[in-house]
């Protein structure tokens, strides 16, 4: 069995993330909390977790100081890192620290089974490696890729929801020459690092869709798109439908509407 830490300042923040995921289906039987950088390390140490979620700011303190010393105590646990941005030199600092991952706060449901089926082996909650379980681009494993190419999509997942994802401001951050970078992700993940982020923004975008109640025109933003119309047009190319379509069929599939009345609802504001 599995034990998690969750480590967050906000008392709401925390149960949100409790609440996230049905833990023992997916083989927790500890789910732990802790609101600050010394309640942390006690009870770090204490159950020494298999996974952690830890926000980035935790009061004078920071999750990466965290992730740093708890690595050096000689913990094994897999850390991901929640924010509410995703800056270059935050994403950089907790990669070189030892983080597994980094997630935009607060993150959904996929992106945490995500984390937890690339950190855990086995621990797929019955996905089978199946459905909004499975890794965001469902062809790209993270464990079969070199550390230098996990990189590069660490920092691309952690600033796609927020800024302009290019080879260049990540060749800038890990002071390398971009081209190169380019060929080793294109070489390893057989995709350019432009058409990963865009399935990335997709299968996102997808689980919110049929997940959420939220606006489209939201979910277009929440994905990184600033014109909802592109949005459109990149997700009807992904998924062979419009986003109002993909709600319908998901809640009433034998009363869907057409594509015209889709796109019209799709865009309400």
């Amino acid at each position: 069995m599995y034990r998690l830490l969750i480590v967050d300042e906000s008392e709401q923040a925390r149960a949100g993330l409790r609440s996230l995921l049905p833990w023992r289906s997916y083989g927790f039987d500890t789910v732990a909390e802790a609101d600050s950088y010394a309640s942390a390390v006690d009870r770090a140490l204490d159950i020494r977790p298999h996974a952690a979620l830890v926000a980035l700011r935790l009061g004078e303190r920071s999750g990466v100081d965290l992730i740093e010393h708890l690595l050096a105590a000689g913990l094994q646990t897999a850390f991901c890192i929640l924010s509410d941005s995703g800056d270059a030199a935050s994403i950089l600092r907790a990669m070189r620290a030892g983080a597994r991952d980094w997630l935009l706060s607060p993150p959904d449901a996929g992106e945490v089974r995500a984390f937890l089926e690339r950190a855990l082996p086995g621990c797929t909650g019955g996905t089978n490696g199946e459905g909004p379980g499975r890794d965001l681009v469902p062809h790209v494993d993270p464990a079969r890729l070199s550390p230098l190419a996990n990189k590069i999509l660490l920092m691309a997942l952690g600033s796609m929801d927020t800024a302009p994802v290019t080879l260049t401001s990540i060749a800038e951050a890990l002071h390398m020459n971009s081209k190169y970078l380019g060929q080793v992700f294109l070489r390893e993940t057989g995709m350019k690092l432009s058409a990963y982020v865009t399935a990335c923004r997709m299968e996102r975008a997808g689980r919110l869709v049929t997940g959420t109640s939220e606006k489209i025109s939201a979910i277009a933003s929440m994905v990184g798109y600033s014109q909802p119309n592109r949005f459109y047009v990149h997700f009807k190319t992904y998924f062979g439908v419009s986003p109002g379509t993909m709600r319908a069929l998901s809640a009433r599939p034998e009363d869907a509407p057409s594509e015209e009345t889709s796109h019209e609802v799709a865009f309400e504001l």
